[in-house]
Protein backbone atom coordinates (compact mmCIF):
# COMPACT_ATOMS: atom_id res chain seq x y z
CA UNK A 1 0.00 0.00 0.00
CA UNK A 2 1.52 3.38 -1.11
CA UNK A 3 2.28 6.14 1.15
CA UNK A 4 -0.45 8.46 0.69
CA UNK A 5 -2.86 6.01 1.00
CA UNK A 6 -1.59 4.65 4.35
CA UNK A 7 -1.94 8.29 5.60
CA UNK A 8 -5.81 8.74 4.47
CA UNK A 9 -6.25 5.19 6.49
CA UNK A 10 -4.00 5.50 9.53
CA UNK A 11 -4.27 9.05 10.72
CA UNK A 12 -6.56 9.56 14.02
CA UNK A 13 -9.50 10.90 13.61
CA UNK A 14 -12.69 10.13 12.36
CA UNK A 15 -12.94 7.15 11.19
CA UNK A 16 -15.91 7.11 9.63
CA UNK A 17 -15.26 9.91 7.68
CA UNK A 18 -11.33 8.69 6.82
CA UNK A 19 -13.25 5.71 5.55
CA UNK A 20 -15.55 8.47 2.93
CA UNK A 21 -12.08 10.14 1.87
CA UNK A 22 -10.06 6.71 1.24
CA UNK A 23 -13.67 5.75 -1.28
CA UNK A 24 -13.39 8.85 -2.68
CA UNK A 25 -9.70 8.87 -2.93
CA UNK A 26 -9.72 5.39 -4.88
CA UNK A 27 -12.89 5.95 -6.77
CA UNK A 28 -13.86 2.65 -5.27
CA UNK A 29 -17.80 3.42 -6.86
CA UNK A 30 -15.80 3.31 -10.45
CA UNK A 31 -14.32 -0.20 -10.55
CA UNK A 32 -18.14 -1.51 -11.64
CA UNK A 33 -20.37 1.36 -12.44
CA UNK A 34 -22.26 2.80 -14.98
CA UNK A 35 -20.60 3.74 -18.09
CA UNK A 36 -21.53 6.31 -20.58
CA UNK A 37 -21.55 5.22 -24.72
CA UNK A 38 -18.03 6.48 -24.45
CA UNK A 39 -17.03 3.99 -21.66
CA UNK A 40 -16.62 6.77 -19.63
CA UNK A 41 -17.44 7.40 -16.14
CA UNK A 42 -19.53 10.61 -15.68
CA UNK A 43 -20.07 12.91 -12.56
CA UNK A 44 -23.67 12.24 -12.88
CA UNK A 45 -23.15 8.42 -12.02
CA UNK A 46 -21.16 9.70 -9.23
CA UNK A 47 -22.61 9.69 -5.65
CA UNK A 48 -19.85 12.37 -4.94
CA UNK A 49 -21.76 15.37 -5.62
CA UNK A 50 -19.16 17.75 -3.39
CA UNK A 51 -16.31 17.91 -6.39
CA UNK A 52 -15.98 21.59 -5.90
CA UNK A 53 -13.77 21.48 -2.69
CA UNK A 54 -10.69 19.19 -2.87
CA UNK A 55 -11.92 17.25 0.22
CA UNK A 56 -8.89 14.54 0.50
CA UNK A 57 -6.87 17.57 -0.16
CA UNK A 58 -8.04 19.59 2.16
CA UNK A 59 -8.20 17.01 4.50
CA UNK A 60 -4.52 15.89 4.39
CA UNK A 61 -3.31 19.10 4.31
CA UNK A 62 -5.27 20.04 7.52
CA UNK A 63 -3.72 16.90 9.25
CA UNK A 64 -0.35 18.85 8.55
CA UNK A 65 0.36 15.70 6.15
CA UNK A 66 0.59 17.47 3.00
CA UNK A 67 2.93 20.42 2.47
CA UNK A 68 4.52 21.44 -0.63
CA UNK A 69 7.13 24.83 -1.31
CA UNK A 70 6.36 25.63 -5.03
CA UNK A 71 9.19 27.36 -6.67
CA UNK A 72 10.07 30.79 -6.41
CA UNK A 73 7.47 31.36 -3.52
CA UNK A 74 4.88 30.47 -5.67
CA UNK A 75 1.94 29.77 -3.36
CA UNK A 76 0.36 27.26 -5.38
CA UNK A 77 0.56 26.18 -8.99
CA UNK A 78 -1.35 25.71 -11.85
CA UNK A 79 -0.82 23.76 -14.77
CA UNK A 80 -2.28 25.13 -18.14
CA UNK A 81 -2.99 22.35 -20.80
CA UNK A 82 -3.91 22.56 -24.84
CA UNK A 83 -5.45 19.29 -26.50
CA UNK A 84 -4.86 19.71 -30.16
CA UNK A 85 -8.20 17.57 -31.59
CA UNK A 86 -8.30 19.69 -35.17
CA UNK A 87 -5.31 20.94 -37.18
CA UNK A 88 -7.69 22.23 -40.11
CA UNK A 89 -11.16 23.67 -39.63
CA UNK A 90 -13.70 21.59 -41.69
CA UNK A 91 -15.33 23.07 -44.73
CA UNK A 92 -18.76 23.77 -42.72
CA UNK A 93 -17.10 25.65 -39.94
CA UNK A 94 -14.72 27.47 -42.95
CA UNK A 95 -17.57 28.53 -45.18
CA UNK A 96 -19.81 30.01 -42.10
CA UNK A 97 -16.38 31.72 -40.96
CA UNK A 98 -15.78 33.05 -44.19
CA UNK A 99 -19.85 34.23 -44.95
CA UNK A 100 -19.59 35.91 -40.91
CA UNK A 101 -16.44 38.09 -42.11
CA UNK A 102 -17.76 38.48 -45.36
CA UNK A 103 -20.93 40.24 -43.18
CA UNK A 104 -18.59 42.20 -41.10
CA UNK A 105 -17.58 43.62 -44.12
CA UNK A 106 -13.84 41.48 -44.00
CA UNK A 107 -13.95 40.22 -46.97
CA UNK A 108 -10.65 39.20 -47.74
CA UNK A 109 -10.18 37.78 -44.35
CA UNK A 110 -13.18 35.86 -45.52
CA UNK A 111 -11.25 34.51 -48.79
CA UNK A 112 -8.52 34.03 -46.36
CA UNK A 113 -10.33 30.74 -44.86
CA UNK A 114 -11.29 29.22 -47.96
CA UNK A 115 -7.93 30.00 -49.30
CA UNK A 116 -6.55 28.32 -46.38
CA UNK A 117 -8.42 25.28 -46.57
CA UNK A 118 -7.72 24.65 -50.31
CA UNK A 119 -3.89 25.00 -49.51
CA UNK A 120 -3.64 24.03 -46.05
CA UNK A 121 -1.61 27.52 -45.68
CA UNK A 122 -0.12 28.09 -42.19
CA UNK A 123 -0.24 31.77 -42.18
CA UNK A 124 -4.40 31.54 -43.08
CA UNK A 125 -4.96 28.59 -40.78
CA UNK A 126 -7.03 30.19 -37.55
CA UNK A 127 -6.56 26.71 -35.75
CA UNK A 128 -2.25 26.51 -35.99
CA UNK A 129 -2.24 29.42 -33.19
CA UNK A 130 0.15 28.06 -31.15
CA UNK A 131 2.98 31.45 -31.52
CA UNK A 132 -0.47 33.54 -30.27
CA UNK A 133 -0.85 31.32 -27.29
CA UNK A 134 2.92 31.13 -26.78
CA UNK A 135 3.17 35.11 -27.12
CA UNK A 136 -0.31 35.49 -24.77
CA UNK A 137 1.14 33.09 -22.40
CA UNK A 138 4.63 34.99 -21.98
CA UNK A 139 3.13 37.89 -21.18
CA UNK A 140 1.90 36.60 -17.96
CA UNK A 141 5.36 34.40 -17.06
CA UNK A 142 3.55 31.12 -18.17
CA UNK A 143 3.69 28.28 -20.07
CA UNK A 144 1.85 25.44 -20.81
CA UNK A 145 1.87 22.24 -22.13
CA UNK A 146 0.31 21.17 -25.77
CA UNK A 147 -1.09 17.44 -26.62
CA UNK A 148 -1.36 16.35 -30.42
CA UNK A 149 -2.93 13.68 -31.74
CA UNK A 150 -0.19 11.90 -33.56
CA UNK A 151 -2.54 9.65 -35.34
CA UNK A 152 -3.69 13.07 -37.67
CA UNK A 153 -2.09 12.61 -40.80
CA UNK A 154 -1.98 16.22 -40.87
CA UNK A 155 0.34 16.20 -38.08
CA UNK A 156 2.97 16.06 -40.78
CA UNK A 157 2.60 19.32 -42.34
CA UNK A 158 2.95 21.42 -39.09
CA UNK A 159 7.05 20.29 -38.22
CA UNK A 160 7.98 23.56 -37.97
CA UNK A 161 5.27 24.47 -35.31
CA UNK A 162 6.28 21.47 -33.30
CA UNK A 163 9.72 23.00 -33.16
CA UNK A 164 8.82 26.38 -32.44
CA UNK A 165 6.82 24.69 -29.17
CA UNK A 166 9.84 23.01 -27.81
CA UNK A 167 12.41 25.59 -29.06
CA UNK A 168 10.77 27.88 -26.64
CA UNK A 169 10.48 25.66 -23.57
CA UNK A 170 6.89 24.33 -23.99
CA UNK A 171 6.09 20.99 -23.50
CA UNK A 172 4.37 18.74 -26.42
CA UNK A 173 2.70 15.07 -24.91
CA UNK A 174 0.38 12.62 -26.87
CA UNK A 175 -3.23 13.12 -26.91
CA UNK A 176 -4.26 9.65 -26.91
CA UNK A 177 -6.68 8.45 -30.15
CA UNK A 178 -10.18 7.35 -29.57
CA UNK A 179 -9.57 3.77 -29.70
CA UNK A 180 -6.40 3.71 -27.85
CA UNK A 181 -7.39 4.44 -23.57
CA UNK A 182 -7.71 0.29 -23.69
CA UNK A 183 -5.24 -0.94 -27.03
CA UNK A 184 -2.12 -1.08 -25.90
CA UNK A 185 -0.42 -1.96 -28.68
CA UNK A 186 -2.39 0.89 -30.78
CA UNK A 187 -1.26 3.41 -28.41
CA UNK A 188 2.01 2.00 -28.60
CA UNK A 189 2.70 2.84 -31.91
CA UNK A 190 0.71 6.37 -31.65
CA UNK A 191 3.39 7.38 -28.72
CA UNK A 192 6.22 6.65 -31.51
CA UNK A 193 4.76 7.85 -33.81
CA UNK A 194 5.06 11.27 -32.27
CA UNK A 195 8.29 10.31 -30.41
CA UNK A 196 10.06 9.98 -34.57
CA UNK A 197 8.16 13.43 -35.42
CA UNK A 198 9.31 15.17 -32.23
CA UNK A 199 13.42 13.98 -32.35
CA UNK A 200 12.87 13.32 -28.59
CA UNK A 201 10.49 11.13 -25.95
CA UNK A 202 7.36 11.71 -24.59
CA UNK A 203 6.85 11.84 -21.51
CA UNK A 204 3.07 12.41 -20.43
CA UNK A 205 -0.42 12.02 -22.32
CA UNK A 206 -3.87 13.03 -22.17
CA UNK A 207 -6.72 10.61 -23.68
CA UNK A 208 -8.81 12.19 -26.16
CA UNK A 209 -12.70 12.60 -25.34
CA UNK A 210 -11.40 11.66 -21.60
CA UNK A 211 -11.87 8.32 -22.27
CA UNK A 212 -10.35 6.57 -19.08
CA UNK A 213 -11.56 3.24 -16.81
CA UNK A 214 -10.02 2.76 -13.18
CA UNK A 215 -8.05 1.41 -13.18
CA UNK A 216 -6.78 0.00 -16.15
CA UNK A 217 -6.45 2.72 -18.50
CA UNK A 218 -3.55 3.95 -15.11
CA UNK A 219 -1.76 0.88 -15.79
CA UNK A 220 -1.76 0.56 -19.44
CA UNK A 221 0.08 4.16 -19.39
CA UNK A 222 2.59 2.95 -16.90
CA UNK A 223 3.34 0.09 -19.01
CA UNK A 224 3.84 1.86 -22.14
CA UNK A 225 6.34 4.02 -20.38
CA UNK A 226 4.45 7.05 -19.70
CA UNK A 227 5.31 9.14 -16.51
CA UNK A 228 2.29 11.30 -15.88
CA UNK A 229 -1.08 11.70 -17.21
CA UNK A 230 -3.43 14.48 -16.98
CA UNK A 231 -6.78 12.61 -18.17
CA UNK A 232 -8.71 12.43 -15.08
CA UNK A 233 -11.59 14.42 -14.64
CA UNK A 234 -15.10 14.98 -15.42
CA UNK A 235 -15.85 15.65 -19.07
CA UNK A 236 -19.38 17.00 -18.11
CA UNK A 237 -18.31 18.63 -14.76
CA UNK A 238 -15.62 20.64 -13.21
CA UNK A 239 -14.35 19.66 -10.31
CA UNK A 240 -12.17 17.49 -7.94
CA UNK A 241 -12.95 14.20 -9.52
CA UNK A 242 -11.25 12.11 -6.00
CA UNK A 243 -10.92 15.04 -4.17
CA UNK A 244 -7.11 15.69 -4.88
CA UNK A 245 -5.96 18.61 -5.87
CA UNK A 246 -2.89 17.76 -6.13
CA UNK A 247 -0.56 15.26 -8.25
CA UNK A 248 -0.75 11.69 -6.72
CA UNK A 249 -0.04 7.91 -7.34
CA UNK A 250 -2.84 6.04 -8.27
CA UNK A 251 -3.93 3.07 -6.14
CA UNK A 252 -5.28 0.40 -7.47
CA UNK A 253 -7.50 -1.68 -5.23
CA UNK A 254 -7.96 -4.71 -6.98
CA UNK A 255 -4.28 -5.55 -6.23
CA UNK A 256 -3.82 -3.31 -3.58
CA UNK A 257 -0.96 -1.17 -4.88
CA UNK A 258 0.10 1.62 -5.81
CA UNK A 259 0.48 2.23 -10.04
CA UNK A 260 3.46 3.75 -11.48
CA UNK A 261 2.61 7.04 -12.68
CA UNK A 262 1.35 10.50 -11.47
CA UNK A 263 -1.75 11.52 -12.40
CA UNK A 264 -1.99 15.48 -12.35
CA UNK A 265 -5.78 15.41 -12.24
CA UNK A 266 -7.80 17.97 -14.66
CA UNK A 267 -9.87 20.20 -12.86
CA UNK A 268 -11.31 22.92 -15.67
CA UNK A 269 -11.85 21.86 -19.25
CA UNK A 270 -13.78 24.79 -21.89
CA UNK A 271 -15.70 22.40 -23.45
CA UNK A 272 -17.28 21.02 -19.98
CA UNK A 273 -18.13 24.45 -19.23
CA UNK A 274 -19.80 25.56 -23.03
CA UNK A 275 -21.12 22.20 -24.08
CA UNK A 276 -21.78 20.16 -20.30
CA UNK A 277 -22.75 22.62 -18.09
CA UNK A 278 -23.99 25.38 -20.79
CA UNK A 279 -22.32 27.87 -18.77
CA UNK A 280 -22.14 31.48 -20.33
CA UNK A 281 -18.65 32.91 -20.24
CA UNK A 282 -19.67 35.29 -17.35
CA UNK A 283 -20.87 31.93 -15.00
CA UNK A 284 -17.66 30.00 -16.21
CA UNK A 285 -15.75 32.49 -14.61
CA UNK A 286 -17.48 32.29 -11.31
CA UNK A 287 -16.82 28.87 -10.89
CA UNK A 288 -13.38 28.97 -12.52
CA UNK A 289 -12.49 31.90 -10.00
CA UNK A 290 -13.73 29.12 -6.56
CA UNK A 291 -11.60 26.60 -8.21
CA UNK A 292 -9.04 28.47 -8.66
CA UNK A 293 -8.98 29.62 -4.72
CA UNK A 294 -9.98 27.01 -3.50
CA UNK A 295 -6.90 25.24 -4.56
CA UNK A 296 -4.41 28.08 -3.84
CA UNK A 297 -5.93 27.68 -0.19
CA UNK A 298 -4.35 23.94 -0.10
CA UNK A 299 -1.41 25.71 -2.10
CA UNK A 300 -2.28 22.52 -4.77
CA UNK A 301 -2.39 22.49 -8.72
CA UNK A 302 -5.47 23.45 -10.45
CA UNK A 303 -4.72 22.15 -14.29
CA UNK A 304 -6.54 23.61 -16.70
CA UNK A 305 -7.44 22.38 -20.55
CA UNK A 306 -8.02 24.91 -23.36
CA UNK A 307 -7.98 24.04 -26.63
CA UNK A 308 -6.51 25.41 -29.62
CA UNK A 309 -9.76 26.08 -31.40
CA UNK A 310 -11.38 27.72 -28.67
CA UNK A 311 -8.78 30.77 -29.82
CA UNK A 312 -10.16 31.21 -32.76
CA UNK A 313 -12.17 34.71 -31.44
CA UNK A 314 -14.25 35.20 -34.53
CA UNK A 315 -16.54 32.42 -33.14
CA UNK A 316 -14.97 32.04 -29.96
CA UNK A 317 -14.24 35.50 -28.89
CA UNK A 318 -15.22 35.43 -25.04
CA UNK A 319 -14.11 32.20 -24.78
CA UNK A 320 -10.57 32.83 -25.55
CA UNK A 321 -11.02 36.03 -23.50
CA UNK A 322 -12.20 33.95 -20.49
CA UNK A 323 -8.48 32.31 -20.82
CA UNK A 324 -6.53 35.46 -20.48
CA UNK A 325 -8.84 36.39 -17.71
CA UNK A 326 -7.71 33.13 -15.98
CA UNK A 327 -4.09 34.05 -16.55
CA UNK A 328 -4.44 37.60 -15.10
CA UNK A 329 -5.73 36.15 -11.71
CA UNK A 330 -3.41 33.53 -11.60
CA UNK A 331 -1.17 36.23 -12.07
CA UNK A 332 -2.83 37.92 -9.18
CA UNK A 333 -2.31 35.55 -7.23
CA UNK A 334 1.18 34.27 -7.47
CA UNK A 335 0.42 30.81 -9.29
CA UNK A 336 3.27 28.83 -10.78
CA UNK A 337 1.79 28.80 -14.42
CA UNK A 338 3.60 26.15 -16.47
CA UNK A 339 3.33 23.38 -17.60
CA UNK A 340 2.72 19.16 -16.53
CA UNK A 341 6.19 18.17 -17.63
CA UNK A 342 7.43 20.89 -15.46
CA UNK A 343 5.09 19.88 -12.95
CA UNK A 344 6.14 16.46 -12.77
CA UNK A 345 9.51 17.18 -12.67
CA UNK A 346 9.13 19.46 -9.62
CA UNK A 347 6.85 16.52 -7.74
CA UNK A 348 9.02 14.23 -8.17
CA UNK A 349 12.34 15.36 -7.78
CA UNK A 350 10.95 17.56 -4.53
CA UNK A 351 8.17 16.37 -2.91
CA UNK A 352 9.41 13.51 -0.67
CA UNK A 353 7.67 10.95 1.71
CA UNK A 354 9.17 13.45 4.70
CA UNK A 355 7.08 16.16 2.82
CA UNK A 356 3.77 14.54 2.96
Amino acid sequence: MDYLTRLILDSVGDQRNQSCLFDIFVNREEYRAKKDKLGRFLYQFSSNKDVLRPVVSNYLVDKGFLSVKWPKGHTFAACLTHDVDILYPSWKYALFIASKLCLNLKPKEGLGRIINKVKKNQLLNPYCNFKDILKLEKRYGAKSSFYFLSESKELGYITEELGYITDMGWEIGLHGGYHSYNNPEKLKKEKARLEKILGKKVCGIRMHFLRFQVPDTWKLLADLGFKYDTTFGYPDMVGFRNGMCHPFKPHDLETEEEIDILEIPLIVMDATLHNSMHLHPSEAWRIVKKLIDVTEKSHGVITILWHNNVFDEILWGKWTNLYEQILKHLYKENAWMTSAEDIYEFWTTHVSLKHI
